[in-house]
Formats: structure tokens, C-alpha cells, sequence
């Protein structure tokens, strides 16, 4: 055999004009890749309510909007690894950790107001648009909020390079629990020490991803645990483009396909040189970007043109089979048509994936619900199985098959609301070229009903922050930029401590 590989056609970024070499879409090879995951792994999201209530029942203390602001000025200096309270201690360097703040946001806009803008993750400025006027979505996020403050702290990217996703809610605890005792002027040895630590690691704490079984035990913020509405929180398409449903699915499913295909599969699960054309298909080339959209078209001609109206007694299984039956002829019949898809979308299991994710979309545009998709993504496979003869590698289909008769299961084993499940849900477990398009169909559903958020309105906030470095409203883009190495907004690079640059000497001391 000889080594190396044959020629490979390089891909253009959905909804972009940017070319890429194939080689260059394996994450390896591409820093906004990395960002992005790096970007996701290091967040923590926690809750203020109950601390400032410590503060004033147990000790007396006044908690304003000065004593907030002075909270997070301190927090803001020992998150990334400065020394607060402490004597004789090291600290990190500014540089190799200036990725790593934090920033408040409440649905209260009064103590919006009252606080330093400086640390306001403001609700009203991140979501202005509407479906029909501005600020729609700021309003459902707030009511869901309500007057509770939370923050959203992102330690440092070098922490989760070297280590795993479990050490930030620690970190957190370790360094919010010395901030108080700073900033609000206690005895560091009194028994509220160890009742902030609670608050910050188990109380108020709202991690990105669940711990999973033993079996494929990774820690909390890893890609295992991580539900699949949590990922379509994390993009911003909807805050800037809230009538485009599909824009917004496919930019999930672009994050989706690398977290989940890529790195979880491909590398947690795997190991080796991954499964990168799995992924890539989902979001290179505009194929699956026409599939979705000629499936959102189909799904408004039976809803009468109206965005997520079939709902009720209107949704029914007929009406179902029809809707999916169409997309998945529209989608089947373009592989056989034109040549250069099927090669685009190399192996059966890619193509099925993509004629399943376009199948979902129809429905999800069409009714506005998550699960129903479900049922189209099934229903895809089954009848792409019968008109071809096969789908993918043997045991791809699987947890389609599973899917048929679970679609509409909550029983933890075999089902949950599709908005929870993910790669930790058991019938999810085994294969590559589903979690991707998953993630990407319940972000198209809560946005064609006109959701502001999928999972948690928490998360979604915390990735709206557009002082983070890898930009959540444009994923395609930044990873083509990453594919030609244009991106710039890297973070915990270890330039700064290596010999030889910046004009030092090897082995010179900073």
C-alpha cells in the first residue's frame, strides 16, 4: 500500500465563498476549530442569588450594585489565576490567560443599569432582533430569567488544554469563593467559606455538559455529556438572522458535526486520524444547506405557508409521511442526478445522514417541535434503505432503527425530550454521522416556532458574549478562516514562555 492519499477536492464553507483544502477541515489542522470547542469546554454558568443572600442574612452585609461591580472588578483579576487574599502566591502570566473574564447578566434591566457596563453581559443589546419587531427575543430570554442575577465565567483556554472539562466548575469554586471573601471584606477561616465553595460547586452552578456513565466516563463539560440543546444554544445565527431557521440549523449542525463527530467520535471515542468527511459533508459545499432549505420549503407548502402552524390536531402521521416522503424523493433524486454530490458526499452513511437532516428540516419548519423530527429522520432512513438497498457501513442504521419506535419516548433508556439527548443517551452511543444533523434539527424547530433559546436560556445568553474568540454568529466562516489560516483570535498560546521569540534568546528568562 503506499502511504499518503490520492488528490482531494477542497470544499467551499456553507453559506460562504470560502474555499478550503480538505486536509485543512481536520481539527488538528485548524485553529477556530480548536477555539471553538476551547470556547465551549471553559465556560461555567453561576448563580448570584444565593451567595448575596448569605452575605446579608448571615453577615450582616450590604450587597448594591457598587458592591456587585466591586465583586466583579476582584473576580476579574483572580479568575485567570491572579492572587486575591492569599500571600506569597505565584500568579499566571496576563498574557497567556487574557481570554479568561467574567461577566454578569440578569433579566432585571433596573440593576442592568446600576451596574459597571464594563462586566454587563447586556440581554437587550445581544438579542435586538425580532420576528416582527426588536427585541422579542431580549423579552422571552428575560421573562425566562427573571430578576436572578447569574455570571458566566470562561477560565483560561490553557486550563483545558491541560485538563479536562471537570476542572472548571473547581477552578470556579476555588477562585469566586476568594473573590467574595475579598471583595466583601470577611475572615477568610469563618464557616461561609465553605458555604460560598458549595454554592459555586454544587448549589448555583449550572455546568455546560452532565458526567457520564463509567463505561465512557469523561468529566462534566466534555463533548459526552453535553445535551444536544445545549449545542444549538450556542450559536448566535437566531440573534441575527431570527427569521432564517435554517441558517440557525445549519450553523448548529456545523458545531454539532465538530464536537460531536469530530472530536467525541473521531478522537475521544476513537482515536487516530478521526472521521473529518463525516463531519465535513454537514457543512461544506451548500449541499446539505440545499437539502435543508428545499425541505423548509416543502414543510411551509403543507403548513399553507405558515411558519410552525401545524400543530394540535392538525399533526398527524399522514401528514407527516407525506411531507417527509417528499423531501426525502427531492434529496435521493439529486445523488442520482448529479454525480459530483455523491462524490462530494462520499459513503452511503453521509448521504443518509444528509437526506435525513433535510427530511428533518421539512418537518421542523412545518411544526415548529423538535420531536417530531424525530419520526422524519426514521422515516428518511427507512425509505432511503428500501430505494437503495443499504445505508452505510453495517450497523450504521442502528439507532435509526431504534428511532422509529422511540421517537416519541421519554423513558430514559430508550428516549428523553430531543432537546436532552445526546451521545450520553445510549441509543446514540455507537456511531458516527447522526449527532451532527440531531443538533442541528432541534435548533431549526425552536427557531422556526420562534424560540429565543432551545435548552437553557442561561446558556444561551453566555454564548451570545461577542468579547469571546471564536465568533458563534458566523461558525462556517470562522472555521474557513481556521482552513486558510486567516484566524487570528487564538487563545492560550504559549508563545510568550517559549526561547526564541519575541526577540529573546533561547534559553534567555522572561
Amino acid at each position: 500500500m503506499p502511504q499518503g492519499q490520492r488528490f482531494l477536492m477542497p470544499y467551499m464553507m456553507n453559506h460562504t465563498d470560502i474555499m478550503v483544502n480538505a486536509d485543512d477541515l481536520h481539527w488538528i489542522n485548524n485553529a477556530a476549530m480548536q477555539q471553538c470547542w476551547d470556547d465551549m469546554k471553559r465556560g461555567i454558568v453561576l448563580g448570584l442569588d444565593d451567595a448575596h443572600g448569605l452575605l446579608e442574612a448571615r453577615l450582616g452585609k450590604e450587597v448594591t450594585p457598587d458592591t456587585i461591580s466591586h465583586y466583579m472588578e476582584v473576580l476579574n483579576h483572580a479568575l485567570p489565576g491572579g492572587a486575591v487574599i492569599q500571600e506569597h502566591m505565584v500568579e499566571t502570566k496576563p498574557m497567556l490567560v487574557n481570554d479568561s473574564y467574567a461577566k454578569i447578566f440578569t433579566g432585571d434591566d433596573d440593576l442592568a443599569d446600576a451596574v459597571d457596563r464594563r462586566f454587563l453581559l447586556d440581554i437587550n443589546k445581544e438579542f435586538a432582533a425580532g420576528w416582527e419587531k426588536p427585541g422579542e427575543q431580549a423579552d422571552q430570554l428575560k421573562d425566562a430569567i427573571g430578576k436572578k442575577i447569574w455570571q458566566v465565567l470562561w477560565m483560561p483556554t490553557v486550563v483545558g488544554r491541560m485538563t479536562d472539562g471537570g476542572t472548571m466548575f473547581r477552578w470556579v469554586g476555588m477562585q469566586v469563593g476568594m473573590t467574595m471573601i475579598s471583595a466583601y471584606k470577611l475572615c477568610a477561616g469563618e464557616s461561609v467559606t465553605g458555604e460560598f465553595a458549595y454554592y459555586a460547586k454544587h448549589a448555583a452552578v449550572v455546568q455546560l455538559s452532565n458526567y457520564m456513565p463509567v463505561k465512557r466516563a469523561r468529566a462534566h463539560n466534555e463533548p459526552g455529556g453535553m445535551p444536544l440543546g445545549i449545542n444549538a444554544d450556542s450559536v448566535r445565527s437566531n440573534a441575527l438572522f431570527p427569521n432564517d431557521p435554517i441558517r440557525n440549523e445549519l450553523e448548529s449542525i456545523a458545531v454539532a458535526a465538530m464536537v460531536y463527530d469530530q472530536l467525541w467520535f473521531g478522537t475521544y471515542m476513537s482515536g487516530g486520524v478521526g472521521f473529518t468527511q463525516y463531519a465535513s459533508a454537514t457543512y461544506t459545499d451548500n449541499i446539505l444547506e440545499d437539502f435543508c432549505y428545499k425541505g423548509c420549503e416543502i414543510g411551509l407548502d403543507y403548513a399553507g405557508g405558515e411558519m410552525a402552524s401545524i400543530k394540535g390536531d392538525k399533526l398527524n402521521m399522514d401528514i407527516l409521511e407525506e411531507i417527509i416522503r417528499a423531501e426525502n424523493d427531492y434529496a435521493l433524486t439529486q445523488y442520482e442526478a448529479y454525480p459530483t454530490v455523491a462524490e462530494s458526499h462520499f459513503g452511503g452513511s453521509v448521504r443518509a445522514c444528509c437526506a435525513a437532516a433535510g427530511c428533518g428540516s421539512a418537518v421542523a419548519c412545518a411544526t415548529g417541535l423538535a420531536q417530531p423530527t424525530l419520526s422524519a429522520w426514521s422515516l428518511s432512513q427507512l425509505g432511503h434503505y428500501e430505494r437503495k438497498g443499504r445505508l452505510g457501513f453495517f450497523g450504521y442504521d442502528l439507532q435509526d432503527q431504534c428511532t422509529a419506535c422511540g421517537s416519541y419516548s421519554y423513558q430514559s433508556d430508550e428516549g428523553m425530550p430531543f432537546e436532552m439527548r445526546g451521545v450520553n443517551y445510549p441509543n446514540y452511543a455507537m456511531n458516527v454521522g447522526h449527532q451532527s444533523a440531531y443538533g442541528g434539527l432541534v435548533a431549526g424547530a425552536h427557531c422556526a416556532n420562534h424560540d429565543a433559546w432551545v435548552l437553557s436560556p442561561l446558556w444561551k445568553v453566555a454564548f451570545s458574549d461577542r468579547d469571546l474568540p471564536f465568533d458563534r454568529g458566523y461558525v462556517t466562516r470562522e472555521y474557513g478562516l481556521g482552513a486558510n489560516r486567516e484566524y487570528t483570535k487564538v487563545a492560550g498560546e504559549r508563545d510568550l514562555i517559549i526561547a526564541g521569540y519575541y526577540g529573546r534568546e533561547p534559553g534567555a528568562k522572561l
